[in-house]
């Protein structure tokens, strides 16, 4: 008995517990994925969000009204169980054919009669209830074993009539008398016997079972394929770890043998350079000791004041003081230090200099790079200049700035990628310069060679995203927003925003009333996000709180920024540019005219000073307006050089008010600077300061940007499905 229970328990578990409340299911419902939860729960999952997805599989599930879960099918087969297992748990069930008040063993949904095991055996050898639907206690614990179902519904219209037909045309079961009544072959209705229609539906879906049983075995090819990879992946790791291992076994013998040579060395240095310097110090503590006894015999004369003792010895003590006034204690200071210059290599070498030129860290494309510069002994004077030759022979002069004595600093913001050429010119006082001597790294030997360095490229630090309607994937992404230490994300066609943080992990999402297209968030956390001629308010806990209709002002919206005061600022793509306050939607001021003649304007964002800057597609240009919608400067023009623009899509500022700028570029497959794909930094004033464009993983069909605060910038990009960070301060 106790090994019955056990099963029926564990069958309870299994089939007729919702995943979502853990409880036996009530008004269990199935989504179009196939997998059945209760009504209710999916009701709270519905209130939440008007899009859901399934807790099992992840399948999105859109509601398109409030009756959406209602309209769902119920799962009959687990509403016959649920009643069953009701009754056979009830004190009060006992069979009720016989009346002799034996437990129930099973029930019959023609008859609508509870069994005990004689009466189950009695029906069964009854030929006219042969076909009748039995579920048995045997059923509950192996449910593979059930037997099939012939149909056993009940019209509600005639409760005594079961429904054998099913009306196409309706998609309702009905009974015979139905078919005579409102059912009638006809033009409205085609009622056929449900075997009829449920033998073609076999058909079809046993065709569709061999399909998808296909998929499946193909699915576990491939599972099976990965899981093998994965093995291999461990048995490589481990095999490259024992190398790894030996390797630094033996890396470490040679630092310690190269540690070993460099204490020698150091130590016979230290001797070279100490040897002559006792020697000039033991010279000099003579010269100390015999001008010390000189002064002192003098001054003892002096205090006995002996008028014969003076004039006797005036003539020696006069030589001999003018004798030791004369030896100065002159001598050349220590120019030559034992330096230290260590390299990635197992390979050192220690230098008597102090003087070299440095890069801090690894130079990488577009992102600024220090140099620093120390001159040797005798080229002090005046300001040295570091010159930098690309891999193209183009030649860059940086101006150096004194940072301290006797040390030069410059900073240099690569254009290319590749191998670059550095030296240092050295300037006259005057600023001339004095022979063209060029300088680099010291090399221990007579002269100087140039500073050879690698500049990297400046791909993305970070990538994620793919196309789909899962968390963390996207379909069209259209415009990205920064606040704080969170990412929002425009995922346009699954008309939704989704939250990541700064590393590109998924956080949350929220759906909106269609397709988002542009968004901000405001200090205060509030989302602003615009889907179509619709501009909708989101509280920072994804309340929409407002919703503002703009289309009987607008043609089209292509973008959108919100002043520090709450006004949204909404551009136009037909030349205008409107303020709207906030509360209402009311039309504050309309922009169209001089400074302003945009053939198609794509973005908009608006700086810390809150100055309005606008780009334009069309004219490859952007533009900027202060808060009260005055011009104030027009720049960019149309070109293939790193500071042209081509296309530009989406604009941002960051809080130093650097504008950063990315490109939709040509139609050419390759990418890259010379085709007009990029991302481009300006000044507040238009000067051009770097532009990214990376050797892989180039960008496709770039559209919004954003910047965070530690100097990168987030692209989304709607033809890969994804977002890019770059590195660009």
């Amino acid at each position: 008995m106790a090994a019955v229970d056990s099963l029926q328990e564990e069958f309870v578990d299994e089939s007729l517990t919702c995943s979502i409340c853990k409880d036996i299911y009530d008004d269990p419902r199935v989504l179009p994925c196939l997998h059945t939860f209760c009504a209710q729960c999916l009701e709270q999952l519905r209130e939440e969000m008007n899009q859901f997805t399934c807790p099992t599989c992840g399948n999105q599930v859109k509601c398109k009204n409030e009756d959406s879960i209602k309209n769902l099918p119920s799962n009959f087969y687990i509403n016959k169980l649920l009643n069953f297992w009701a009754l056979h748990n009830s004190e009060e069930a006992r069979c009720e054919m016989c009346e002799s008040g034996t437990r129930v063993e099973s029930v019959c949904a023609d008859c609508k009669l509870l069994l005990c095991g004689n009466c189950l055996t009695a029906h069964g050898n009854s030929p006219a209830l042969k076909d009748h639907y039995i579920i048995t206690l045997h059923d509950l614990k192996d449910p593979g074993s059930r037997s099939k179902y012939t149909g056993a519904e009940y019209c509600p219209k005639h409760p005594d009539v079961r429904t054998t037909f099913y009306c196409q045309p309706c998609a309702k079961l009905v009974c015979r008398e139905c078919t005579i009544n409102e059912h009638r072959q006809g033009f409205m209705h085609s009622p056929r016997e449900v075997s009829e229609v449920a033998q073609k539906y076999k058909d079809r879906l046993q065709t569709l079972v061999q399909k998808t049983q296909d998929t499946v075995d193909a699915l576990k090819n491939t599972s099976n394929t990965i899981g093998k990879e994965l093995a291999t992946i461990t048995t490589n790791s481990q095999v490259e770890k024992a190398k790894i291992k030996e390797h630094f076994v033996q890396l470490k013998e040679k630092l310690e043998k190269a540690e070993q040579d460099m204490m020698v060395k150091l130590k016979e240095m230290e001797k070279k350079q100490r040897e002559p310097l006792v020697e000039e110090k033991e010279g000099f503590e003579d010269m100390l000791r015999s001008t010390e006894d000189g002064v002192k015999f003098c001054a003892d004369v002096l205090a006995r004041n002996n008028d014969v003792e003076i004039v006797t010895l005036m003539g020696q003590l006069e030589d001999r003081l003018k004798f030791l006034a004369a030896n100065q204690a002159k001598r050349e200071p220590l120019e030559k230090h034992i330096t230290f210059q260590p390299s990635t290599e197992i390979k050192y070498e220690l230098n008597l200099t102090c003087k070299q030129l440095v890069i801090v860290d690894s130079p990488v494309e577009s992102v600024p790079t220090i140099i620093v510069f120390w001159p040797q002994k005798g080229q002090e004077k005046g300001a040295p200049q570091i010159t930098v030759t690309s891999p193209s022979g183009y030649c860059v002069t940086l101006e150096t700035t004194k940072i301290s004595e006797g040390v030069f600093e410059a900073v240099w913001r690569p254009q290319t990628s590749g191998r670059h050429v550095v030296g240092v010119v050295q300037t006259g006082g005057g600023g001339e310069t004095t022979g063209r001597r060029r300088w680099g790294r010291f090399s221990g030997k007579e002269g100087c060679t140039p500073l050879i360095v690698e500049v990297g490229s400046n791909s993305p630090v970070l990538r994620f995203g793919n196309k789909g309607s899962q968390q963390g994937q996207f379909d069209r992404p259209m415009d990205v927003a920064v606040r704080g230490d969170r990412l929002y994300v425009a995922d346009t066609d699954n008309q939704r925003v989704q939250v990541f943080d700064l590393n590109g992990k998924f956080c949350s999402l929220f759906a909106t009333t269609s397709n988002p297209e542009s968004l901000v968030v405001q200090a205060d956390g509030t989302i602003v996000v615009q889907c179509g001629e619709e501009v909708l308010k989101f509280s920072p806990s994804v309340e929409l709180q407002k919703k503002l209709y703009l289309g009987e002002h607008c043609a089209k919206i292509s973008g959108l920024a919100v002043q520090r005061d709450g006004r949204v600022v909404v551009v136009d793509s037909s030349q205008k540019i409107f303020l709207f306050v906030e509360a209402d939607g009311t039309l504050v001021t309309q922009l169209k005219g001089q400074g302003f003649m945009q053939k198609h304007i794509s973005s908009v964002c608006v700086d810390k000073e809150g100055n309005i800057v606008v780009v334009d597609s069309h004219q490859h240009c952007v533009q900027v307006f202060d808060s009260g919608l005055n011009f104030i400067r027009k720049f960019g023009e149309h070109g293939r050089q790193p500071q042209d623009m081509w296309g530009p899509t989406g604009v941002s500022v960051d809080s130093r008010g650097n504008i950063v700028l990315v490109n939709a570029g040509d139609n050419s497959d390759v990418g890259g600077v010379e085709h007009g794909k990029k991302l481009q930094v300006f000044r507040p004033d238009g000067t051009w300061v770097s532009t990214i464009s990376s050797d892989g993983d180039k960008l496709n069909k770039p559209q919004g940007v954003a910047v965070t605060e530690d100097g990168h910038v987030f692209v989304v990009d709607s033809a890969d499905h994804c977002v890019r960070k770059y590195k660009y301060m």
